[in-house]
């Protein structure tokens, strides 16, 4: 008896400072992504010329962005086939679901365009700015998922437990690729 309540005590106790341990001890998730939207080379959309070259200049900025997400997926791709996939089966998937996932991207901002823009409408209300207001729609999301891509480019950050697919920091660092 006395032994189970001595046993029972020791329990609670690493209970009550599991417990009540502060956060500040775990380390700190380090933060290796890209913070903003803004690069360098971004294509500025000039609001201060006409319709058509604001138009024109939406149309670069989503094209630019576009191409840097359709870039980073090549990378991903390419990162990945040289991963030491624990069963073939396993590198099958991840490419299916890429796949998918960049098709369910693609068919969601091709909704989102439409629900805001029907084009069976367009000659009823459509305007000269009714492009530019299109391509912020793309430039948005274009711009969304290329960052949202990065983990996989990049490896999940140390610290980070819920990568699931993505490779780690690490991993990419001893594969020689970055």
């Amino acid at each position: 008896m006395k032994t189970t309540s001595i046993f029972i005590i020791g329990i609670l106790i690493l209970a009550l400072m599991a417990c009540s341990s502060p956060t500040k001890k775990c380390p700190p998730i380090e933060k290796v992504m890209e913070d903003t939207l803004v690069t360098e080379n971004n294509p500025k959309i000039d609001y201060s010329s006409d319709q058509a070259t604001m138009n024109l200049s939406s149309y670069e900025a989503v094209q630019y962005w576009k191409k840097k997400m359709n870039t980073r997926l090549e990378a991903i791709k390419k990162l990945y086939e040289k991963k030491d996939w624990m069963e073939p089966a396993h590198k099958v998937r991840f490419y299916r679901n890429l796949e998918a996932s960049q098709s369910a991207f693609i068919t969601y901002v091709k909704a989102q365009v439409e629900l805001q823009f029907p084009e069976n409408e367009a000659d009823e209300w459509w305007g000269s700015s009714t492009p530019l207001c299109i391509n912020m729609i793309y430039l948005e999301h274009y711009k969304r998922r290329y960052f949202d891509l990065e983990l996989w480019e990049k490896g999940t950050p140390k610290g980070e437990i819920c990568g699931g697919t993505a490779l780690t920091g690490y991993e990419i660092e001893e594969m020689g690729i970055r």
